[in-house]
């Protein structure tokens, strides 16, 4: 996941939730600060239950313009800005095929200047700088870094102040992995942009099963007159507003007078009218609840259950402002090990006060996971589209065979996720020193695609990658070998030998030799439409990851093998847990212990035992 800058991943203490990319917490900032007890702790069953207390989650600010249409009208260098009724253009245009819009008929004027030429960014935004493309690719990476931009995990309530320093851009409707078709008509006196966009569908980090429907527009006058309108809108969280105020490099304002008083912050676009105003930057964030600390979340449990739990796992009936519906996660904290990569300098006193441990925990979710998300349903929802290979809804079939009555196992995302954040006490950090060289297995902290990692004791099906990343090849002899398995975790799969050596549960004797494949240049496809690539081999053994990293410490002899997950469901102050989240989170909890004795050979055993 991201860095505050890349110290924080440096250091461990935010780690990827699955992904092989970079991670931008802004929240996460003062991470080793004490931790408070900020619920009310009960338990229910085999469940940790968490009441908050009222200040921990803030208020939303739910999207309340649909069916609307605002104007933006400019008086010198700022704008005053009316509600109406919508006004809608229902013919879009042609769809462009990027995102640089080059005009032909006049000049647009904003931010004091005339533009010929533009960027529409897919994810609703324009930028009248080098790239407003700020949508997310299949790994979380920002498309453009130039303009509006967002990353991966950042709060909308955090960087919607921040965008200005991007350049001059509007936001019409900016929400990150947004997909789907944007459409440009250029008239005598004006320009017509138009989106037809998706939130993201069908996957681990997805809220939804099934594509949606928002449909949104802006209208760029000749006069410098700016529409939006949105006739359809499914998604409710969102930044909208104009950035045309120029900036120090600093990233302070260089004209500032006509702010809100928070800045634009805290305007409210659906009551405001031309009596208001003007304002050089205004704007508005549209969010769910904000992100309780993740020390403060283990040190509520911990504290009213006492320091008994390896991980903590958490669920909730609401949704927090972040872009995923899955979680990145805060460790390690705790549990000594050394020998195993760049993770040991981080068990000093300060980080297990923080999170209120006396060594016990090791790892937790970073947030809560919401209840209505694709993780945390039992299984994909009926009639649900078939997806990519990087779906669930792919491996159906598979994933029945065998099965008694004919279902798949409950819970599979719940399990990658899980399985995958829990490895990372462990792994993926090491390195290993070849003829006197040392290589990266990474990129760090993940596997990397042309790593030989094959599952010792699959989950899911019969071959299966790490599920730390890596790939499984097959060495065709001729300088090129086939992708049998990527390195993608979905749908759950185990650990690799190179993982349970680490994880402590397998002697450096019982991992076999390995291969890390370099300068990949695909080639084709085998029969099966596994891709096949050329690529340099080098051969690693386990004492070359010993040579560099020393031998791990614990040793399988002595290793910790009996684990305890809490398993908490977390709910607004005054509420209950719904029947949902409790029969989901129980499932949940089952399926755990089953995966875990499973993918570990049955070599360590996992509890969810509350007290």
């Amino acid at each position: 996941m991201n860095r505050r800058a890349g110290r924080l991943l440096r250091s461990g203490v935010l780690l990827l939730c699955g992904l092989l990319v970079n991670l931008n917490l802004s929240h996460a900032q003062g991470e080793n600060e004490p931790g408070r007890s900020i619920g009310k702790v009960s338990t229910k069953a085999g469940l940790i239950v968490v009441e908050l207390n009222d200040t921990t989650l803030g208020k939303t600010n739910l999207f309340d313009l649909s069916g609307r249409t605002l104007h933006f009208t400019p008086e010198g260098s700022r704008y005053r800005i009316d509600n109406t009724v919508l006004k809608w253009d229902a013919d879009f245009g042609s769809e462009l095929a990027g995102s640089a819009v080059t005009l032909h008929q006049f000049a647009l004027p904003f931010f004091g200047k005339r533009w010929s030429s533009f960027r529409v960014g897919t994810t609703g935004s324009i930028s009248f700088t080098a790239s407003a493309d700020i949508s997310l690719d299949a790994y979380g990476r920002r498309d453009g870094g130039v303009g509006a931009s967002i990353g991966r995990f950042d709060q909308l309530t955090r960087v919607a102040g921040t965008l200005m320093k991007g350049g001059p851009s509007i936001c019409v409707f900016l929400k990150p992995r947004m997909s789907g078709p944007h459409y440009l008509k250029e008239l005598a006196d004006r320009v017509v942009i138009t989106w037809d966009l998706t939130e993201p569908f069908g996957g681990l980090l997805d809220f939804t099963w099934f594509q949606t429907v928002n449909l949104f527009q802006a209208v760029l006058h000749r006069d410098g007159t700016i529409e939006m309108s949105y006739k359809e809108m499914a998604a409710k969280d969102a930044i909208v507003g104009i950035y045309p105020v120029d900036t120090h490099p600093s990233g302070i304002p260089a004209a500032v007078s006509g702010l809100s008083p928070a800045g634009g912050a805290g305007v409210h676009l659906s009551t405001l009218t031309r009596k208001d105003g003007p304002y050089a930057i205004v704007y508005e964030v549209f969010h769910y609840l904000a992100l309780p600390r993740p020390q403060d979340l283990s040190c509520t449990v911990i504290k009213a259950l006492g320091d008994k739990f390896d991980f903590l796992a958490y669920y909730s009936d609401f949704r927090v402002d972040n872009q995923e519906a899955s979680s990145p996660s805060d460790g390690p904290v705790g549990g000594s090990v050394t020998g195993i990569g760049q993770t040991q300098h981080e068990q000093t006193p300060q980080v297990l006060e923080s999170r209120c441990t006396r060594g016990r925990f090791q790892l937790g979710f970073l947030m809560p996971v919401y209840v209505g998300s694709n993780e945390v349903q039992e299984r994909p929802a009926e009639g649900a589209p078939v997806g990519g290979n990087h779906d669930i809804t792919f491996y159906s079939r598979e994933l029945a065979e065998g099965s008694a009555d004919g279902k798949a196992r409950p819970y599979n995302h719940a399990m990658s996720h899980l399985g995958h954040e829990v490895c990372h006490r462990w792994t993926a950090y090491v390195s290993a020193k070849v003829d006197g060289e040392i290589i990266s297995l990474g990129p760090w902290p993940h596997w990397g695609p042309g790593l030989q990692a094959p599952v010792a004791f699959p989950y899911s099906l019969p071959t299966e990658a790490s599920t730390m990343g890596g790939s499984v090849w097959q060495d065709n002899f001729d300088g090129t070998y086939t992708q049998l398995r990527d390195f993608y975790y979905v749908p759950a799969t185990g650990y690799s030998y190179l993982d349970l050596y680490l994880m402590g549960l397998i002697s450096a004797a019982e991992v076999p030799d390995f291969f890390m494949l370099k300068n990949l240049v695909a080639v084709g496809k085998d029969a099966n439409g596994h891709p096949i690539f050329k690529a340099d081999r080098t051969k690693v053994t386990i004492q070359d990851v010993i040579a560099v990293e020393g031998p791990r410490l614990p040793d399988v002899d002595h290793s910790q093998r009996e684990f305890n997950t809490g398993i908490v469901v977390l709910v607004e102050h005054g509420q209950s847990p719904s029947h949902e989240l409790i029969e989901r989170a129980n499932g949940i909890r089952n399926q755990w212990i089953d995966y875990w004795e499973t993918t570990t050979g049955r070599r360590a055993s996992m509890t969810a035992n509350p007290r």
